[in-house]
């Protein structure tokens, strides 16, 4: 198994890094029993809206070690633009560390208990869509929790919600 404990074997998730407001919310905890080490970390829990200005809020529910503290200033946030299985437009979340040195998930935990937080971001950014196609056609956005090793990461998808004036 290849180490990736080192700055020059970290493996930096894909797409461009957005400069949205990126909010970092302690949201809980919880522990799971039974896990061995080998276990891949918990998935992502997902929603997104779009805006009536067209740009795209995305809530995710994120699961880390509880020996990890996160606040905002360690959360980066990469975007990637894609095409479904069933040829619709997507975006793609990466949500990382803005350390070099800290992974978000650790590979040699020996405890199972996690901290949950929220982490909420808004992304109106067309770098590298294809011409015609803007953030209107964004029908789904799949979030991963990015880690150094991204055999470990995992994501999940959901559908964009349109907002609806009150």
């Amino acid at each position: 198994m290849t180490q990736y404990s080192t700055t020059e074997n970290i493996i930096y998730p894909p797409g461009k890094l957005i400069s949205s407001v990126i909010k970092v919310k302690p949201s809980g905890n919880i522990f799971y029993e039974g896990l061995s080490k080998q276990q891949y970390p918990l998935p992502t829990l997902v929603e997104a809206k779009r805006n009536q200005d067209g740009s795209i809020n995305v809530k995710t529910l994120i699961f880390l070690n509880s020996t990890i503290s996160l606040t905002s200033s360690m959360v980066n946030v990469s975007q990637l633009f894609s095409i479904s299985d069933f040829g619709d437009c997507k975006l793609q979340f990466f949500i990382h560390s803005t350390k070099d040195d800290i992974a978000l998930i650790k590979e040699d935990k020996t405890e199972y208990n996690y901290l949950a937080y929220v982490i909420e971001f808004t992304t109106n950014d067309k770098t590298n869509f294809p011409k015609g196609i803007s953030l209107e056609n964004i029908k789904t956005v799949q979030t991963f929790l990015w880690d150094i090793d991204p055999k470990t990461s995992r994501g999940t998808e959901t559908t964009v919600q349109d907002t609806t004036p009150d």
